[in-house]
């Protein structure tokens, strides 16, 4: 015979583990999202990945890494792409050009963790960035590789980490 808890200790254990699960969340973490791509589509070049951020602490610095997911489909060993970091008024404060090597060039042998056909590659952008003024910015990567579309891109995602006393 199983013995049921009352309806106000579960309560109590579900209060917990919640509280537990938001007392473990990494609070140097300002943004972790991703944005996965229609299957068979991929990365449209004239489509932008955005992702919206409010920064409050402008006196860090942040490392900005970029995960990049790929499957087998995916055409070319390397990948451009322009990270570019606007303000709330729409301004770019910043702009660059990236490139990451998803395959090796001699032997075709992916790089980064895989499973089945899908490949994950994280991987630095910005080792020092930091924000002129707190507020709303939006973070905006489009890519780079002279076609209309990526076949083979499965998703995107962005990870912006505080540097606690100026490292990671």
């Amino acid at each position: 015979m199983v013995q049921r808890l009352p309806l106000k200790h579960s309560l109590g254990v579900i209060s917990l583990l919640g509280l537990l699960l938001f007392a473990c969340s990494d609070s140097n973490v300002l943004l972790d999202e991703t944005t996965s791509f229609k299957e068979d589509l991929g990365w449209v070049q004239k489509q932008p990945i955005q992702f919206a951020l409010t920064v409050e602490d402008t006196l860090s610095s942040y490392a900005m890494y970029v995960i990049v997911r790929q499957n087998n489909a995916y055409p070319f060993y390397n990948l451009y792409f322009s990270p570019s970091i606007i303000d709330g008024k729409g301004k770019t404060i910043q702009k660059g050009l990236a490139e990451t090597i998803l395959y090796d060039p001699v032997s075709g042998k992916p790089k980064g963790d895989g499973f089945g056909d899908i490949y994950e590659k994280k991987f630095l952008i910005y080792a020092d960035l930091k924000f002129p003024r707190a507020g709303k910015y939006q973070i905006q990567l489009e890519q780079a590789m002279r076609v209309d579309t990526l076949a083979g891109m499965v998703s995107m995602g962005l990870l912006l980490e505080k540097r606690a006393n100026g490292k990671n």
